[in-house]
């Protein structure tokens, strides 16, 4: 009798732990008092980035992006972390700076992606960073 009701409480708590598994993960933002200036403008994007997407609020999620980005719209997918693979590349245009940051992208399954981010931020009219696309 004992060992039944200790096999039942196996197959309990191992039910309970699989369903409760079913839940997204916590989203891992990247830790933002290791950066400063530009950088640290462009690693809080990417943050933002991941919590409206967990959110799931694309008028905030747009608004990350240029006016030119060929983004138009949410991933279809949450992402659950963005790990740094680089030093952040930040280059001087004439009319706007520039910024390249290697990443991996990790989605709430679990699954991984190799990405660039491309950052711009404008000399003439002191814009803002801006994400101008994600490859």
């Amino acid at each position: 009798m004992k060992k039944t009701v200790m096999a039942l409480c196996l197959v309990f708590l191992l039910t309970a732990c699989a369903v409760g598994s079913g839940k997204s993960a916590e989203a891992e933002y990247i830790r933002e008092d290791k950066y400063a200036g530009d950088e640290l403008d462009i690693v809080r994007l990417i943050n933002q980035r991941i919590k409206y997407l967990q959110e799931e609020n694309e008028s905030a999620y747009m608004k990350l992006f240029y006016t030119d980005s060929p983004i138009n719209g949410m991933s279809k997918f949450k992402l659950k972390a963005v790990r740094l693979t680089e030093d952040i590349s930040i280059q001087q245009q004439k009319q706007a700076v520039v910024a390249l940051a290697r990443a991996e992208d990790v989605v709430s399954t679990g699954e991984t992606f190799n990405s660039q981010y491309v950052f711009i931020k404008s000399k003439r009219t002191h814009d803002e960073w801006k994400i101008l696309d994600i490859d």
